[in-house]
């Protein structure tokens, strides 16, 4: 069975009003950047930096598009994770340059992003899909 739950509200649960926003790898900012992926102990400094950065997987679509960005994956991400960071993946992977581009791509292709991170000293992922106009979580 699969799980579809709209990734914008599942975000705004994650930040409500009893945590504590500032320390939370979730958020509605929409700033942030992709940083140069390092190998090693550098993957461990990424979850463990106050800086709370978060591993981004862009897999090829359900049509068989793979991502054409150059930097290998997974990338890094130094921003919150909210839809805007799927859609800043998205353009970054694929190196879209238009939002018309964009929202083509997304209706023809069902892209997906993988995040990665840690929070409450525990490790998780979150698989997010573009799906019938927007983002949503997807869990098989």
């Amino acid at each position: 069975m699969v799980k579809k739950i709209l990734f914008s509200e599942y975000v705004k649960e994650q930040i409500g009003p009893e945590r504590f926003a500032l320390f939370s790898v979730f958020g509605e900012e929409t700033e942030g950047f992709f940083l140069k992926w390092s190998f090693g102990l550098n993957r461990f400094e990424y979850y463990a930096s106050e800086a709370r950065n978060v591993i981004i997987q862009v897999p090829v679509t359900e049509t068989g598009i793979s991502p054409t960005c150059l930097d290998a994956q997974p990338y890094v991400w130094n921003g919150k994770i909210n839809p805007a960071a799927a859609e800043s993946a998205l353009w970054y992977a694929f190196e879209i340059l238009t939002e018309k581009e964009a929202e083509e791509f997304k209706r023809s292709n069902r892209p997906e992003v993988i995040f990665e991170f840690m929070q409450g000293f525990k490790y998780q992922m979150l698989r997010v899909k573009f799906i019938d106009e927007d983002w949503y979580l997807w869990e098989d």
